[in-house]
């Protein structure tokens, strides 16, 4: 699925075509859902509120599926509280963040609190975090928002100091982990001049 489209509707306001794209994008996940065995659902939040809309999908998910895997796009503490306690009470779901500089996805840490945002660790010693004032580059202080700042470093990859489009709270890593860990992840408000528009995944 190309997003590049559908953050041009979005961009340029053409929030019709945004949704009759996303109804197009629910009739796939409807046709896989409905006809086979899934186990794990990986999804983007906006995909996920639209599939909770349907009466015959949220019926599904909460009778069928046995992890909801959310990544890609920002959920604040409010609506993951809503969605874990309410819309999908008997589906663990799990936060995921990663992309392709990072060659990685981190799992949030476990036992965190349905209202609180989610806790990514970084996965010492070959992926490792900072978060820092994008206008000094020097690292914020615990509990503060900044911009997120992977390194990977492995037999297959070296990418030092890659600065994100994203940024994050702060956060004590958990025990043995180098650098930081970042909680509440969120695109940062625009690259360049442009802003930063998220679509549907």
């Amino acid at each position: 699925m190309d997003p590049r489209w559908v953050r041009r509707l979005a961009a340029a306001g053409r929030v019709d075509e945004v949704e009759s794209y996303t109804d197009h994008l629910v009739e796939q996940c409807r046709r896989i859902l409905l006809t086979q065995d899934i186990g794990v659902l990986a999804v983007t939040t906006p995909l996920l509120e639209r599939l909770a809309r349907e009466d015959d999908l949220l019926a599904r998910i909460n009778g069928s599926v046995r992890a909801i895997l959310w990544g890609g796009t920002h959920m604040d503490p409010d609506t993951r509280h809503l969605l874990a306690t309410e819309v999908f009470p008997e589906v663990p779901l799990i936060g995921m963040y990663g992309n392709t500089m990072m060659l990685t996805a981190l799992l949030e840490r476990a036992g965190g609190d349905a209202s609180e945002p989610c806790v990514f660790d970084p996965v010492s010693p070959y992926v490792f975090l900072s978060v820092v004032d994008p206008g000094t580059g020097e690292r914020v202080g615990v509990g503060e928002r900044g911009q997120v700042i992977v390194s990977h470093v492995s037999k297959s990859m070296l990418i030092p100091h890659n600065a994100e489009r994203d940024t994050a709270v702060r956060v004590r890593p958990a025990g043995g982990q180098a650098g930081d860990a970042v909680a509440d992840v969120a695109p940062v408000p625009a690259v360049r001049g442009e802003t930063v528009i998220e679509g549907v995944y």
